[in-house]
């Protein structure tokens, strides 16, 4: 035990500058979001006193601008050969949207920050992810997004239980979030000063590779190797839909209010604890198959929340729903990296994180109408979609392997299918 603990210590710490940086931001960010989400419902229901419907549009839409903001900014990092100004240009838009929101006196302002600051979210992610993956090798690539992933579901477990704390002290919703937004400054300040990219250091070094833009050309390197992830990861997220079915399930079943309460930090703190090591091993193992452990999790989560087994059958769905959270995300990106050539990933991630986010808000339509009948029926509907994905994962790989098999076979043939009649590499003079 304590030498995997140093084995992942080294590991992190061998991991660039720039990495941690932008690990150490985006943690910062994740504990400034949690806590103003956590109470900005209760703000705009109770404060501001509007109503439920508006709390549903201003979310809905948002939300889809959020989508197309993620394929957006990882085209124009492709096309501008940067990661770091979309990064600090959507970090710098979550700063500005907290004084909005909490400054604002009705719907209008309060839709203008929820649209920044949704925006903002879209624009950060793929960058984000991006540039974790192209800082490094290939051999570190799960690593450097398993630690980004870890400290950003930390920052969302921290944040969590931060507000949860400062609520038993006071009731001023105002002044929690100018508490919130001190985090999300401080995320700016640390990717401004300490986030650094080799490529702009390799291209001022080499003056000839500072061509910018994409050919149509380029996007020939999405292949269907590519394009069969994304179809299984829009499966998968279909499983995936929104956590808060989680906290009403803990409640139908009994659970304490601290306890449900606090269901969104407990599986954040799981999925922190997971990202690093899923990462650190998917650098040794087949990325793909590492895979398997966040799908498997989904379904035993899902199972676990459809019978009635009382809490602790809950608490292990909770506990399974945390190590499939951040793992997953991290093992698609990492895998999305290796697959498609350098100079289109962070367009390639734009459209994972398109094609999935579509997909979520069908998932959480589809899962919303079951729950209307019974929350039974929504875990239920989970089970069906992430066995689904479990299948076509089985399914490709198996493909990818066997296709592996057939290529190293002709490229390896024997003496009596064109190889040397000697038996002797091609080129040595046999002997008698």
């Amino acid at each position: 035990m304590a030498s995997n603990s140093t084995n992942l210590f080294q590991t992190a710490k061998s991991l660039p500058k720039g990495v941690w940086a932008v690990s150490i931001s985006m943690m910062l960010i994740a504990i400034s979001t949690t806590m103003v989400f956590s109470i900005s419902p209760f703000y705009i229901t109770q404060v501001l006193g509007l109503s439920f419907i508006s709390l549903g549009i201003m979310e809905g839409v948002s939300e889809g601008l959020s989508f197309f903001a993620k394929l957006a900014s990882g085209f124009a990092g492709d096309f501008f050969r940067r990661k770091k100004p979309p990064l600090v240009i959507g970090v710098a838009m979550a700063t500005i949207s907290k004084p909005i929101f909490i400054l604002a006196g009705g719907a209008g302002m309060i839709m203008v920050s929820k649209v920044i600051e949704r925006i903002a979210n879209g624009i950060m992610a793929t960058p984000r992810d991006a540039y974790c993956a192209e800082e490094v090798t290939a051999a570190k690539r799960g690593s450097s997004l398993g630690l980004m992933m870890s400290l950003k579901t930390f920052g969302c477990a921290l944040g969590s239980f931060i507000i949860g704390g400062l609520i038993i002290f006071t009731d001023d919703y105002r002044f929690l979030l100018w508490i919130g937004f001190v985090p999300c400054f401080l995320s700016l300040v640390v990717l401004l000063y300490y986030m650094k990219e080799k490529r702009v250091e390799k291209m001022e070094a080499h003056p000839e590779q500072k061509r910018r833009g994409l050919k149509k050309s380029d996007f020939k390197g999405l292949k269907a190797r590519y394009w069969s992830l994304v179809v299984i990861a829009t499966i998968f997220m279909a499983a995936r839909f929104s956590d808060g079915f989680l906290i009403l399930r803990m409640q139908e079943l009994g659970a304490p209010k601290w306890l449900y309460m606090s269901t969104i930090g407990l599986f954040n703190l799981i999925s922190a604890f997971a990202c690093l090591p899923i990462g650190r091993l998917s650098d040794r193992i087949d990325r793909s198959r590492m895979l398997y452990f966040s799908f498997i999790a989904l379904v035993v989560a899902n199972i676990c929340f459809i019978f009635e087994g009382g809490l602790f059958l809950a608490l292990v769905g909770v506990v399974f729903w945390g190590a499939q959270r951040g793992t997953s995300q991290l093992l698609f990106a990492a895998i999305i990296a290796d697959e498609v050539p350098e100079k289109i990933i962070g367009t390639a991630l734009g459209l994972y994180y398109l094609l999935s986010g579509v997909i979520a808000v069908f998932a959480g339509f589809m899962a919303g109408h079951f729950a209307d009948m019974s929350l039974n029926y929504a875990f239920i509907f989970g089970l069906s979609a992430s066995s689904l994905a479990l299948i076509a994962l089985v399914i490709r790989n198996e493909v990818i392997r066997h296709a592996g098999k057939k290529s190293k076979a002709e490229k390896c043939p024997g003496p009596l299918s064109g190889g040397t009649s000697t038996g002797l590499p091609q080129g040595t003079v046999a002997t008698v």
